[in-house]
């Protein structure tokens, strides 16, 4: 009798496909959850160690993607509000929270010892981020402004000796005089009502252009536009990142695109020029350059011939002394056109120059007018937030727990916000009438704010511009006392945000001058 052979049912392709597949993914789902496992004891062990607590979180309603901050965000931003809602998040919170933004948690904080250690101590495990990056990138393209590690060194180690003050202290000033004789020919004599905002702008921007380029191009109100455009759409590109399909991009990237057509001309001229050998200046002798002086321009052709890199710290450095320094004069007199009281004060001490203009040392000893001009940006300080990305786990020193005083962990890839406006404005640090412009607090001793005043930033990212732009608002503040004896508001409103890649004044400064 035959034998029976029993065959058994072939697997189909489908099963045999997924047999596979669960033997190839089932290991690496196992290995990284064993990853996972592994980070997650770690990363607890280190809590516990450093005596880390969680900080007070913010009460989402979309506990997932944040869209009801993002969309509040949005709607406080189109009323010009943003930075008074910010600011009330933290008397809701606390001075350090978390919250969900973009589908992560976040921090946002205002205490003076995190920002410390963001900025200065614990420097290299934060960036900028993607966020920020991404939105500076089609504008400044690889600069000072969006490198990090080693590139960034470089990048700053190029230019930092060139905008040393000794460099350009006199070139300073006899360039602010210059461009402030054309501005005074825009201001009416008969007090007629003038904004005096567009005309900072490109007072700055003409100054600025000078200075580093070494060239007196007097620009018309249709290049100054331009840059007007670019930087303004800064701000919403990254205030609006949540929109991928904004129309606000295209018209960013349109005019990003006039803007470096306008300043190629004169890259490429530099490198005509310094290829041709025509170039004599050095830091050493401060000798001059056919009709322009020592500038910024001819010392980066000495170091690269690379169009765009010139171009992107170029930009970069005209926009920071030209925007940080329009923003704080516009909200600056916009103040003292509401103030006559500081004005007398003002007057009283540039009276004591005799009529002269200034010079820098009288500048820096004039005590009244540097305290009213700290005090401009402490209220408005023209980058009234930023946002850091750690870049490895790290620990901030404050704003864990319900006191709000022990240390937090940080994740790597955590966002920070981090909140100058708002910080400036804390009552603990300035005191009770921290809302209120008074530059005599500036001469308490008790007033010691250290990393609790930040308009140009701190640590190894400082604002490589800031004595040039402090120079220059006092210059023209006091050149403005001398040429009118008083300054009345034709604005009735209180001052209000303008985001661009600073903050100016929305409704600009309109005043009359007598």
């Amino acid at each position: 009798m035959a034998q029976l052979e029993i065959i058994p049912p072939a697997i189909s392709s489908r099963a045999l496909y997924f047999l596979t597949a669960i033997a190839i993914v089932l290991p690496l789902l196992l290995w990284k959850a064993r990853r996972w496992a592994d980070l997650y004891h770690k990363r607890q062990a280190v809590k516990k160690e450093n005596g880390c607590k969680d900080p007070p979180r913010y009460p989402n309603k979309d506990p997932i993607f944040g869209l009801d901050v993002a969309w509040r965000n949005y709607i406080s931003w189109k009323k010009s509000n943003l930075l008074p809602e910010l600011s009330s998040r933290y008397r809701k919170c606390g001075n350090t929270y978390s919250l969900h933004l973009g589908g992560s948690r976040s921090l946002s904080t205002i205490e003076p010892e995190n920002l410390k250690s963001m900025l200065s101590t614990n420097f290299t495990s934060y960036t900028f981020g993607s966020k920020r990056t991404n939105a500076l990138l089609p504008f400044l393209g690889a600069s000072v402004f969006t490198l990090t590690g080693a590139d960034w060194q470089h990048s700053r180690a190029m230019i930092r000796p060139n905008l040393a003050k000794d460099q350009f202290v006199d070139a300073e000033m006899t360039t602010f005089e210059k461009h402030f004789g054309r501005l005074l020919s825009s201001l009416p004599k008969d007090g007629s009502e003038i904004d005096l905002q567009p005309l900072f702008f490109a007072f700055t921007l003409n100054t600025s252009i000078e200075l580093l380029t070494g060239q007196d191009v007097h620009l018309d109100h249709e290049v100054s536009q331009m840059f007007d455009d670019a930087e303004g759409l800064i701000g919403d590109q990254i205030l609006l990142s949540f929109i991928p399909f904004r129309r606000s991009r295209r018209q960013y990237l349109q005019a990003c695109k006039l803007c470096h057509a306008w300043v190629d001309r004169y890259v490429h001229e530099a490198i005509k020029e310094h290829q041709a050998q025509t170039y004599t200046t050095s830091v050493e002798e401060g000798k001059e350059l056919g009709e322009g002086k020592y500038s910024l321009l001819s010392e980066l052709v000495k170091e690269t011939h690379d169009v765009p890199r010139i171009r992107g710290e170029l930009i970069g450095m005209l926009t920071a002394g030209r925007e940080t320094t329009a923003s704080a004069l516009s909200s600056l007199w916009f103040t003292l056109a509401k103030r006559p009281d500081i004005v007398r004060k003002l007057q009283a001490e540039v009276a004591e120059l005799d009529g002269q203009k200034p010079t820098f040392a009288q500048l820096k000893k004039m005590r009244y007018l540097q305290n009213t001009i700290q005090e401009a940006l402490r209220l408005y300080p023209p980058l009234p937030a930023n946002m850091r990305t750690a870049v490895e786990d790290a620990i901030l020193p404050v704003g864990g727990g319900l006191d709000g005083l022990s240390p937090i962990f940080v994740s790597k890839g955590q966002l920070i916000i981090y909140n100058v406006y708002a910080m400036h404005r804390r009552q603990d640090i300035y005191g009770a009438d921290a809302e209120t412009f008074r530059p005599e607090r500036w001469e308490e001793t008790s007033l010691r704010p250290g990393w609790g005043y930040l308009p140009f930033n701190g640590g190894p990212r400082i604002c490589l511009g800031q004595q040039f732009a402090l120079t220059e608002i006092a210059y023209t503040t006091v050149r403005l006392l001398q040429e009118f004896q008083a300054v009345e508001s034709r604005d009735p409103a209180q001052w209000q945000e303008k985001w661009q890649i600073n903050c100016a004044v929305k409704t600009g400064c309109k005043v009359s001058l007598f």
